[in-house]
């Protein structure tokens, strides 16, 4: 077992109203009084939370009884908002030590890690960001504070279900450059690694620095998926891990070209599978999945061609169900 000094970090819950999986999260937050000495929430816990009272329903207050648990036990719980969290300033001190959008935590293992959700990567995305900025502006948070918390949820709810289909060209593949433009901001500020969640993606990169040393970055996967978290020890390297009860943890889409109900992927890492296999797309958003069949499958390319009955639009980081590891 680790020792009580480990910061764990976990990002990419989505949980939403009656939620199959809300249970599960709780044991997992509730048992990490064990072995760790700072919980890290790095963002998109929820569906969707708008932060307010009158906004805080049955699943969001389980799990900030759950965190209320956890610093009881004497473990520091940090709050990071995702792209999905909104106001959530107000319950510092209740059920989180710290919230902030982004933070760089104290050196921690020998390291001054930067934590943050990590929605901020593409900065390519200009409408992306616009509205980023727009949707957490004083004037909207506080428009959404006047109306009854029926006609705020029900209009945020909506405004949800757009952001899959919302700028689509920008979601349809992880790029490399894009990491390696954050390495050199992350060594432009002093840090030494940094982690985010966001791209429901597990990856461990070493990037090089124009002069100066290779800084690492760790990206959290979605919780829901394969039940990974980040574990950093006080001492000793940082590693993924699955705490608990685990599910199989199905490859990654890495570039997506969808048409007409025909999506041909690029995936993680190789599988195998023969055509006409009954598959799934999971969003890691929910336990809804997008049916269909596998036309053909290349284990060297690490690519596979669906066809998928109508649903939401595929993106980079979403998992696909049905295929074995070659």
């Amino acid at each position: 077992m680790s020792e009580r000094g480990d910061m764990v970090l976990v990002a990419d819950v989505h949980l939403g109203r009656d939620d199959p999986d809300l249970e599960p999260f709780c044991a997992f937050l509730r048992a990490r009084a064990r072995d760790t000495a700072v919980m890290v929430l790095l963002g998109d816990v929820f569906s969707l939370w708008l932060g307010r009272e009158k906004f805080t329903e049955s699943h969001h207050r389980a799990v900030l009884d759950a965190c209320r648990e956890l610093r009881r036990a004497g473990v520091r719980v940090v709050f990071i908002e995702g792209n999905r969290e909104f106001a959530t300033a107000r319950w510092r001190g209740d059920a989180f030590d710290e919230v902030d959008e982004a933070r760089a935590e104290a050196p921690w293992a020998g390291r001054t890690w930067y934590l943050a959700h990590g929605d901020l990567l593409n900065r390519e995305d200009r409408r992306g960001l616009l509205f980023r900025s727009l949707i957490r502006s004083r004037p909207v948070v506080g428009a959404f504070g006047l109306l009854p918390a029926r006609a705020g949820l029900a209009l945020a709810a909506r405004i949800e279900r757009s952001l899959r289909s919302r700028n689509l060209r920008h979601k349809t593949s992880i790029r490399r450059a894009r990491f390696d433009r954050y390495a050199a901001w992350l060594a432009a500020r002093g840090y030494d690694g940094g982690v985010i969640g966001h791209l429901h993606v597990e990856l461990e990169l070493e990037l090089p620095c124009p002069g100066a040393a290779p800084r690492r970055l760790y990206v959290l996967p979605d919780w829901r998926t394969g039940r990974r978290v980040l574990r950093i020890p006080a001492q000793g390297e940082p590693r993924f891990e699955s705490p608990g009860p685990t599910r199989p943890n199905p490859p990654a889409v890495i570039e997506v070209r969808e048409r007409a109900g025909r999506a041909e992927l690029t995936l993680e890492r190789a599988v195998g599978a023969a055509p006409g296999t009954r598959v799934a797309v999971s969003s890691g958003h929910g336990p809804e999945v997008r049916r269909g069949l596998l036309v053909s499958c290349d284990p060297a390319a690490r690519h596979a061609v669906v066809r998928l009955e109508p649903g939401p639009p595929i993106q980079a980081g979403d998992r696909l169900l049905g295929v074995d590891d070659a």
